[in-house]
């Protein structure tokens, strides 16, 4: 267990810290004035990417030429040596796991019946929720080893050695994923206990609570990550990708908790039981996985989109 940590990195001694904000009572952005007078903006979000801190000019890059001559972010695909790079992907796979699994249940006679098709469901949603939890705990390792020094040429500067695990609650950084991690073991537990129930190795006990709590937690860390994004409780800037990134997750997780409601006959929905009920939980899971795919694509040219606009190349 680390101490806590004041939020905003460490930035040199002549540096004035002029302003700051975000969704109270955390922090997403700080303002500062350099010696010869200009604005630098630090953003938690663009700092947990490890491309940094932006130029404070309404948060648009300044069109340099080293930033003009760099590739269009939304045309590039490859920084393997970068962690938010492989955070991306493997939520993007984990996300087109769930959809096949979802389309695979609307379609039984195509497995030769409903029992095959069930465990060919349960294993794409099974491994979906592995590398939700892998892709997740990895944006908790990143903000936990987000850059935390800024040199006095503006270079952001990684800290000194990497922390695997730590609780940092005065950060909404940490917050976002570390709910998103929670919501996803409970999908682990869920999707375990479906498969082996159906290969008849384990019970059934507690699966539609399980889905429903973690869709609920997947619904309050994607509004956080909303509000990080927009620096604001009730804030979409449409020209920022991360605001969309946030927005895809709030609709993904919405379509999960659809797709959970009809094992709770109590609510006035159908029961998974019956067709109407098990089609509810079949749209409702592709709906969701379909939205967390856009939204796992889009972390893609917001890596890009931070690098091009410090000048940085991957």
């Amino acid at each position: 267990m680390s101490a806590e940590r004041p939020v905003g990195p460490n930035v040199p001694r002549d540096w004035e810290r002029a302003t700051s904000g975000g969704p109270r009572p955390f922090t997403s952005w700080i303002a500062y004035r350099r010696p010869q007078d200009t604005p630098y903006l630090w953003e938690s979000r663009h700092s947990g990417k490890g491309a940094g801190p932006v130029t404070a000019a309404g948060r648009v890059a300044p069109h340099t030429p080293e930033a003009e001559d760099s590739p269009n972010p939304w045309l590039q695909f490859w920084a393997p040596q970068r962690l938010a790079w492989w955070i991306a992907l493997v939520f993007l796979v984990g996300s087109l796991l769930f959809i096949a699994g979802a389309a695979g249940s609307l379609v039984p006679s195509a497995f030769g019946g409903q029992h095959r098709m069930a465990i060919y469901a349960e294993s794409c949603y099974f491994l979906g929720a592995l590398l939700y939890t892998i892709s997740i705990y990895g944006q908790v390792f990143e903000s936990l080893n987000a850059d935390d020094r800024i040199g006095p040429d503006g270079v952001t500067h990684a800290p000194q050695r990497y922390r695997w695990f730590g609780f940092e609650p005065q950060k909404l950084s940490f917050w976002t994923p570390s709910v998103l991690l929670i919501g996803s073991l409970m999908f682990n537990y869920e999707t375990t206990f479906a498969l082996g129930a159906n290969l008849e190795l384990l019970p059934k006990a507690g699966l539609w609570w399980t889905s429903l709590i973690g869709s609920v937690l997947f619904l309050g860390s994607s509004l956080l990550q909303l509000a990080e994004a927009g620096h604001g409780h009730l804030r979409f800037d449409p020209r920022d990708v991360s605001c969309w990134v946030g927005l895809m997750f709030v609709l993904g997780s919405m379509g999960f908790i659809v797709g959970s409601l009809p094992g709770f006959p109590d609510t006035g929905f159908p029961t998974a039981e019956n067709p109407a009920g098990a089609s509810i939980v079949k749209v409702g899971f592709l709906v969701g996985g379909v939205a967390f795919l856009v939204g796992s694509y889009l972390m893609l040219p917001e890596l890009f989109i931070q690098l091009r606009s410090r000048g940085r190349r991957k």
